[in-house]
């Protein structure tokens, strides 16, 4: 994201309904530096203010992020191009980490081998990952402000050595029943990118019927809407739940690996299980599941 841009659409705003940096400051309980620093481009506010700002503002999260106005008619495009580039950004700071962590392990090395070495096995991670994202991280945060949805749930993906396809797969269940596998997203790499680092997005959004998938891999985005609960009546009626792989896991060549499931009963909800659901079984009491998975080949 443009940190000046958005500064500068801060103070624009700020200054437009004749409110100080302390004004604002004091609204949301802070200091009159911290706005300064947003409005200098310097840094963005903490994504759980996010809200209040806009409020206070006058304008949108999605107007917020892009650092200007935007037409009604252009918001579902601009929200969509934002969470976009939530997932790049958050690429972009973890190659920075990386970077990081290699240079003070390389440092410590030259001061002390065995100190250098417990760093090494604290922060190394397999040389081909999945690592979910925490619920309270910023970019989860972020996205599920951007889709207007609770329960956004964010993978990054790295290998040392790149694969040349990635497939998602999406299964359905009906009381309990498997009626469908479908391949949602069969992405080859091309000439020029391979998948090595990359962002899988799954949010849901349960009142339009459909889970939006954004995949994103070193500058290249691809995103998709798949559709749930097709042809279901009364859809907030239903009780819905949702769970997911936790940490770290090591990327198996060639094989499935399920990253989260989605439930929704009429009557109520049993409790989701990734490994039964796997295994193609499902809570006979359960209305509707969804099993998302991958495979890097």
């Amino acid at each position: 994201m443009d940190l000046v841009k958005i500064g500068a659409y801060i103070a624009s705003k700020r200054k437009a309904l004749g409110l100080t940096q302390k004004q604002v400051a004091e609204q949301l309980g802070m200091s009159d530096k911290s706005v300064s620093k947003w409005e200098r481009g310097i840094c963005l506010p903490d994504v759980s203010i996010y809200l209040e700002l806009c409020e206070i503002l006058g304008i949108t999260i999605n107007e917020f992020l892009a650092g200007e106005d935007i037409p009604r008619e252009d918001l579902p495009a601009k929200s969509e191009d934002n969470l976009i580039q939530v997932t790049q950004d958050s690429q972009h700071r973890q190659r920075r980490l990386k970077r990081v962590i290699a240079t003070l392990v390389s440092l410590t090395l030259l001061v002390g081998g065995c100190l250098g070495g417990v760093l090494y096995r604290h922060f190394s991670q397999p040389q081909n990952y999945i690592q979910a994202l925490d619920q309270n991280s910023p970019e989860v945060m972020t996205a599920e402000l951007l889709s207007q949805n609770d329960g956004a749930m964010l993978f990054r993906f790295y290998a040392k050595k790149p694969y040349h396809q990635l497939t998602v797969y999406q299964y359905e269940y009906r009381s309990g029943e498997l009626v469908g596998k479908t391949a949602v997203a069969d992405l080859l790499s091309t000439g020029e990118t391979a998948w090595s680092d990359g962002m899988l997005a799954f949010i849901p959004e349960f009142e339009a019927s459909r889970v939006r998938l954004v995949v994103t891999n070193d500058g290249t985005t691809h995103t998709k809407e798949l559709p749930i609960l097709e042809g279901v009546e009364d859809i907030t009626s239903y009780i819905r739940g949702s769970t997911q792989v936790e940490g770290t896991l090591p990327i198996s060549d060639d094989a499935e690996q399920g990253l989260l499931a989605l439930g929704y009963g009429k009557w109520g909800l049993a409790p989701l299980s990734l490994e039964q659901l796997e295994q193609g079984h499902a809570e006979p009491s359960m209305d509707y599941a969804y099993y998302f998975s991958v495979v890097f080949s």
